[in-house]
């Protein structure tokens, strides 16, 4: 059958692991925890370990406040790409760890060389001006529930969702060899689904910050 939706994703999740035990909660689990995983930082498909997963960038643009030193992540931000102050000229801004955007801080105000990410972007000093700045960004995968049927991971790879949701449903049931089976098949669905974003990273270089993991930890 097609995996097209939440409820079409708990059916096929059910059917493979034919556990007539298993309730419909406990299968949502193991979805929510296959979710959980799509949030890490992709890896490749070689890598000993399980990466997550991610998608076309998302781009917005507005302006800082002037006099507030620090501006809200996008409700939907999983990892950063790249932000500029798109004045004239526009200026690129140099991400730094939270230790290093402290020892660039610069006292009273001006226009912003460095930023910082922690429960929102920092900046090395506080903005003297409104400036029109331009972010870009890979946006979280919207959880499925039954009031949020589907999303484009679901759509474009139903694969990467059945093979994690399996992968965590057969560690619930100490199905060990089963498991490694599952995990090994979503290594090379989330690399797939993930393509993009390495052919991204490999031709600019790495901003490899993520909402849920302070950076260098």
């Amino acid at each position: 059958m097609a995996i097209t939706n939440y409820s079409e994703l708990q059916t096929a999740v059910s059917n493979w692991l034919a556990r007539s035990s298993l309730t419909t909660a406990q299968v949502s689990e193991f979805i929510s925890l296959a979710e959980s995983l799509f949030k890490r930082q992709p890896l490749p498909r070689t890598s000993p370990n399980l990466g997550g997963v991610r998608g076309n960038k998302t781009r917005m643009s507005g302006t800082l406040t002037s006099g507030t030193n620090s501006l809200a992540l996008p409700a939907d931000f999983a990892e950063m790409d790249a932000l500029s102050l798109t004045t004239d000229p526009e200026t690129p801004l140099v991400f730094v760890s939270p230790e290093q955007v402290r020892n660039f801080r610069r006292p009273g105000t001006g226009k912003p060389n460095y930023f910082s990410i922690s429960d929102v972007i920092e900046f090395d000093v506080t903005p003297d001006s409104a400036y029109a700045y331009a972010l870009s960004y890979w946006p979280s995968i919207a959880a499925l529930s039954n009031s949020n049927t589907t999303n484009w991971l679901l759509t474009k790879y139903p694969d990467v969702y059945l093979s994690a949701s399996m992968m965590w449903a057969n560690r619930y049931l100490m199905e060990d060899e089963q498991s490694s089976m599952w995990a090994g098949q979503y290594k090379e669905a989330a690399a797939m689904a993930s393509q993009t974003y390495f052919r991204s990273r490999q031709s600019q270089g790495p901003i490899s910050i993520q909402l849920q993991v302070k950076p260098y930890e």
